[in-house]
């Protein structure tokens, strides 16, 4: 494959990337295996990234972009045993092709709108590590939003990770070279490793939602980087793991990671983002300074990278009844034996979470001018046993009608989730009994936060 040289220069951009489920970015291509064991399910696929290096390659497939820092593909799963099972495979830089880029810099956004550098979209959250250039309301603002929609909900995830890379052996760019996933179009929906890596290596091992774990990072990276170039984005990664292992953070404040980070990385070059020098309208979202000069073109998905919806994959799942998985214990471990009480207390459990069968109804009237009769609609609908798609259609109406309304609320992120959520369920449910209960409390603190808010004014 011939490569022009024309945006191939590395930039500095010290950027906090997530994107909540890798899985539904690319169209859910495959539930993939763990431990030679299909997976039947994945409940958590997030992709954490601190980037630190971006450039923009020109290939004649199209344009693909690389991001390098550190990272980390987190999975909660399961296999046809019913078991949940953790995963994760550190990384040091992602791959995105040009279409894979489109998709992330055309969602949907959730929340603010206004700021041109921080993006909260259905498929990314997005920001500058150094938020200095921004006023303190502004500040304060982001940090509020991130915080509900991004920290508490993957606290435990940000622990893990923040733990990782502590660890002294984590992400060692000279003993283990790089680890780097990838949606380019040889190598798609795969994670790219070093041929040093060592081949008894745990993270060698298949996980769920990837097609592959390949060695072959090493080519690619002599095919489109000079030695000066490969050296630059080295110290780009030992400096984050020096900076994100080094700092302190508050485990009940998670954003404090990103001002924390913040401070050791400004001694680094970063190149700041000028809004000024933005189109007033532009067809996509800005996420990387080396993408500035294709804001006006668009790829399409390819049709031989099909996508489909989570439902769709998941009935795909075959279960095999001669083979199932069964992690050895420990040594010495005793089996707890389960009573006739716990048994009774399981069977509760299921019966709670079990969708009943319920007829359509056509959608009500949502209103449009009131936050709490909004709210309080949603909750009626709710209520009254309506379809799950109906109520994933009610939510995304909703949600609409108080985006008109306010500029701002904070379960606005919540809303779009159960939107998507419901509008993919099957036909004729209505939500479990634990479904509805819990929804009913969530939506009865939205309207007492909304009601606590107005009566301050």
């Amino acid at each position: 494959m011939s490569t022009s040289i024309v945006g191939s220069k590395l930039i500095n951009n010290n950027i906090f990337f997530v994107i909540p489920s890798w899985e539904n970015l690319l169209g859910y291509p495959t539930l993939g295996k763990y431990a030679h064991h299909n997976v039947s399910k994945i409940s958590q696929d997030p992709v954490i990234f601190f980037g630190g290096t971006e450039c923009a390659i020109t290939t004649e497939k199209g344009i693909f972009y690389f991001i390098f820092g550190l990272g980390y593909y987190y999975l909660k799963f399961e296999l046809q045993s019913g078991k949940y099972i953790t995963d994760n495979r550190q990384l040091t830089g992602l791959i995105l092709a040009d279409f894979v880029y489109d998709h992330l810099a055309t969602s949907k956004r959730i929340t603010l709108e206004n700021e041109e550098d921080v993006i909260v979209s259905e498929h990314l959250f997005k920001l500058p590590i150094d938020l200095s250039h921004k006023t303190e309301t502004k500040k304060t603002f982001i940090q509020g939003t991130l915080m509900r929609n991004l920290f508490i909900p993957y606290k435990d995830i940000f622990l893990e990770l923040m733990e990782t890379i502590q660890n002294a052996e984590s992400f060692q760019i000279e003993k283990k070279k790089h680890m780097i996933l990838s949606t380019h179009w040889d190598f798609y929906n795969q994670i790219l490793i070093s041929n040093e890596m060592d081949s008894k290596n745990n993270y060698l091992q298949a996980t769920a939602g990837l097609n592959n774990i390949n060695i072959g990072i090493d080519n690619i990276l002599n095919q489109y980087f000079n030695s000066s170039q490969l050296l630059q984005i080295k110290d780009t990664i030992e400096h984050f793991k020096d900076a994100f292992s080094s700092i302190e953070y508050d485990p009940m404040y998670l954003f404090s990671i990103i001002e924390n980070g913040a401070k050791f990385l400004r001694g680094g070059t970063p190149i700041p983002f000028k809004e000024e020098t933005l189109p007033s309208k532009k067809p996509k979202e800005s996420i990387l300074i080396s993408a500035q000069p294709y804001i006006d073109s668009f790829r399409e998905w390819p049709e031989n990278f099909k996508k489909q919806s989570k439902e769709q994959l998941e009935k795909s799942f075959i279960p095999n009844e001669s083979v199932k998985y069964q992690p050895k214990e420990p040594p010495g471990l005793r089996k707890l034996v389960i009573g006739e009480f716990k048994k009774k207390e399981e069977d509760f459990e299921l019966r709670t979470m079990q969708r009943p069968f319920v007829e359509f109804k056509s959608i009500p009237t949502i209103p449009f001018d009131n936050l709490i009769e909004i709210l309080t609609t949603l909750r009626k609908v709710v209520e009254e046993d309506y379809e799950i798609k109906s109520i994933g259609k009610i939510f995304e109406i909703a949600r609409d009608n108080i985006k008109k309304t306010v500029l701002h609320a904070n379960f606005l992120w919540d809303m779009s989730k159960y939107s998507n959520v419901y509008q993919r369920a099957e036909s004729n449910v209505g939500l479990s009994f634990k479904e509805k209960d819990d929804l009913l409390r969530e939506i009865d603190y939205w309207i007492k936060i909304s009601k606590d808010h107005y009566d301050k004014f």
